[in-house]
């Protein structure tokens, strides 16, 4: 039976410590909390109050300006199509990829039409007037023979493919005549349609790009309003509305991984930009292909427009890594004053 605590009389410290003594102490304890956790929560409270306040009475440090309706700008843009890597004469087949593409001549000509309606339509609904348009043919124009698997399945020999893209090239450049006063085209090659097996530095223009580029100029030469620049090098510089702009195809960077390599990417424009400035040409933007897959990349040397496939993806892209970006073509528009102010993709594969 438990012993009756026994108050102490004053003065006197009791040698135990009494249950009574305990329960005081924790309920001084659990006041002392009481009040602040009510101290704080009042304090809470008054925030809550005066932040509502402040909502509720403050006006709002932004008040947008009003901005005059103008008229359509009459300064002339420029249109410049990313045009690459048609692989024509190839064959990618429905069964073999799972119906995730197919591929021909025929489908290649159908695409053609496709970016063309594209870039009419984005002239068509541009409130300025777009009156030149500049076509780079960026390589892989043709599907080549450096690979074996190719050369066996193409759908013609590499020599009647080249006479045949170079007529189709020319009557594709030459449809644009019904829209724009002025059709600049530049065409540097690429790594399929090579001569030989092995990539070479020297005489990269031995290559069936740079002859269907040469068919093409022949049959629109009876224009003035179409001009091609040719290069013989694998580079090619251009000047778009007053800004320096390089070409080349891309397949010279190394890549040990699937998709765009931009680490590489990145390596090379940035020693492209510095080699290019010992000649006093700062370049503004670099286009290429060779990736199939359109993007645009703002960079410390400047803007990077990689154009995508008018092929799309193909039995090779799918076995090696996984897929590919679906068939498409990128538009760029820039401005005299602004430089680039737009980059459009065109989708094909619809």
């Amino acid at each position: 039976m438990a012993k009756e605590a026994v108050a102490p009389t004053p003065g006197e410290i009791p040698e135990e410590v009494s249950e009574v003594e305990i329960l005081r102490e924790r309920v001084k304890e659990l006041e002392g909390r009481a009040r602040r956790d009510r101290k704080s929560q009042v304090q809470d409270e008054r925030i809550t109050v005066a932040v509502e306040e402040v909502i509720r009475t403050a006006g709002p440090g932004y008040t947008p300006k009003p901005i005059k309706k103008r008229k359509p700008s009459g300064t002339g843009h420029e249109f410049v199509l990313l045009f690459s890597d048609t692989h024509a004469s190839e064959i990618v087949s429905s069964e073999e990829t799972n119906g995730i593409n197919s591929y021909n001549w025929d489908t290649m000509l159908e695409r053609f039409d496709r970016i063309r309606e594209g870039v009419f339509s984005y002239a068509d609904n541009r409130p300025y007037p777009i009156d030149r348009l500049r076509v780079l043919m960026l390589g892989d124009m043709l599907s080549g023979d450096i690979h074996d698997e190719l050369s066996e399945t193409n759908e013609f020999v590499m020599s009647e493919a080249t006479v045949k893209l170079g007529k189709d090239l020319a009557n594709f450049t030459a449809s644009f005549e019904e829209r724009f006063q002025e059709i600049l085209v530049d065409g540097i090659v690429g790594n399929h349609p090579r001569a030989k097996r092995k990539p070479q530095a020297k005489q990269g223009y031995n290559n069936a790009d740079w002859t269907a580029y040469q068919i093409a100029s022949i049959h629109n030469g009876d224009s003035d309003r179409i001009k091609w620049d040719i290069p013989k090098a694998n580079q090619h510089l251009v000047n778009i509305c007053g800004h320096d702009c390089l070409l080349f195809h891309g397949d010279g960077i190394r890549s040990s991984m699937p998709g765009v390599p931009w680490g590489g990417v990145s390596r090379r424009v940035n020693a492209l930009s510095a080699q290019y400035r010992t000649l006093n040409r700062d370049i503004y933007a670099y286009f290429c292909g060779h990736f199939h897959t359109a993007n645009l990349v703002q960079t410390a040397a400047g803007w990077i427009a990689m154009n995508g496939a008018v092929k799309g993806p193909d039995e090779y892209s799918i076995k090696q890594f996984g897929g590919g970006a679906p068939a498409q073509q990128a538009l760029l528009t820039f401005h005299p004053e602004h430089g680039l102010t737009d980059f459009s993709v065109i989708d094909l594969a619809r």
